[in-house]
């Protein structure tokens, strides 16, 4: 009979998370159930469900990442798959709002580079057995893209449209920032292993 070890709860967080972002991909692109009728704007149920979910699966980074740090429940399986299910989570979700409008176009593109600049150049500084620690911006750029798409996800469905300002500043600010934030690590990254290599 399997028996479950604590130190395999991260793994299990992070497994959770990649089957969220496929759920959460499915309701928001096969819309379904009854429009919720709200005071400013309607949407339907799917998409109330797939933000449910999302909000879910980012907790649940949070919280793999705090129980490997805490009590060092850190695993192979754990730093191969942990980053590949945010990115699953968050890049797929966003190019999915740019498809339907709600964030602009170039961002997924921005983001997917970078992180395709980033695992290129982590594959080559790990055969060259080059360590590249990771650094702030990075964790901060999850964090920030995370709750951004949760704005998008509940509280743009409570604005009105017509205060354009106040709408814009809600619907790309914080996703513009968490861009932002993505360059800056990008670039920081591949500094630092141009530095150690030399």
């Amino acid at each position: 009979m399997f028996k479950l070890k604590k130190s395999q709860i991260p793994n299990i967080l992070t497994i959770i998370r990649m089957i969220l972002a496929i759920v959460v991909c499915v309701f928001l692109f096969v819309p379904f159930g009854n429009i919720i009728y709200h005071i400013k704007t309607d949407f339907r149920l799917s998409f109330l469900l797939a933000g449910i979910l999302f909000a879910i699966a980012s907790i649940t980074d949070f919280l793999d990442g705090y129980l490997a740090r805490k009590y060092n429940w850190v695993s192979d399986f754990g730093k191969l798959w942990d980053p590949i299910a945010d990115k699953v989570l968050t890049n797929s979700v966003i190019i999915i709002f740019a498809i339907q409008g709600l964030v602009p176009g170039f961002v997924p593109v921005v983001f997917i580079a970078r992180d395709t600049i980033v695992d290129a150049t982590r594959m080559i500084a790990s055969s060259k057995n080059i360590i590249i620690p990771a650094n702030i911006f990075g964790k901060l750029k999850t964090m920030t893209m995370m709750i951004s798409l949760v704005v998008v996800f509940f509280v743009l469905n409570s604005v009105d449209s017509t205060d354009l300002l106040y709408y814009w500043i809600l619907q790309n600010g914080l996703v513009l920032i968490s861009l932002l934030l993505s360059v800056m690590s990008g670039f920081i990254y591949v500094y630092k292993y141009i530095k150690l290599k030399k």
